[in-house]
């Protein structure tokens, strides 16, 4: 899940040329020559570039490659929240980073802080569907089963409606072993519903190994 992240902001944030730059046909951009070969060298070169670049002013496209690189080379979800709040602060109404703030949150098991900003992004946009299901998600680890088995059937309601691209922002198959999960120890595993969902992975996913639990 996690090696779909940045698939899930170039998608997230609708313009490609946001992470990459304009210019990326003519010229790799520093994120783009990092992603194609991760050493230190090409890590601190596109930090120190991009950090330049906001030095005097919001530069978006900036702010969130700092935010990916930190997330991605060094998992520092701490320096990555502090960018996205930057553009909480300067665009409120923009819901993906309240949403990848949250999954950072998420990470550091910090459920709280996690469940307010995906509910945020909620708030700022109505149909964004993989923010209702990493919520879901976040409901899970926290233990309120019966929160994430609501939040999950929301979401489900908004598959397809989303500017973005579902399957690419979280899988249906994944979508279905967390609905499982859920169900499970919600302690609903003789139900129909269980069933259903049950089969669906199935069909889904035939082969897959996380079937063995279920």
């Amino acid at each position: 899940m996690k090696k779909l992240f940045i698939v899930a902001v170039i998608l997230c944030l609708a313009v490609p040329s946001l992470v990459f730059g304009q210019e990326a046909e003519k010229k790799p951009s520093p994120l783009q020559v990092y992603l194609s070969e991760k050493t230190p060298e090409n890590f601190v070169e596109a930090y120190n570039t991009y950090n330049a670049q906001i030095a005097d002013s919001m530069d978006y496209s900036s702010v969130m490659s700092i935010a990916w690189l930190n997330l991605f080379e060094l998992d520092r979800n701490e320096e990555a929240i502090a960018v996205y709040e930057k553009l909480n602060e300067a665009t409120p109404k923009w819901s993906c980073p309240w949403r990848h703030k949250g999954q950072a949150y998420y990470q550091m098991k910090n459920y709280p802080e996690a469940e307010k900003a995906l509910l945020k992004a909620i708030e700022t946009r109505k149909e964004h569907y993989d923010a209702y299901i990493w919520l879901a998600e976040v409901y899970r680890d926290w233990g309120q089963y019966d929160k994430g088995i609501a939040t999950l059937a929301e979401g489900l309601s908004y598959y397809g409606k989303d500017i973005e691209d579902p399957e690419k922002e979280y899988s249906s198959v994944d979508v279905a072993f967390l609905h499982l999960d859920l169900l499970k120890k919600a302690g609903k595993s003789g139900t129909e519903a269980y069933q259903h969902v049950l089969e669906h992975a199935k069909i889904l996913a035939p082969e897959d190994e996380r079937l063995k639990q279920y």
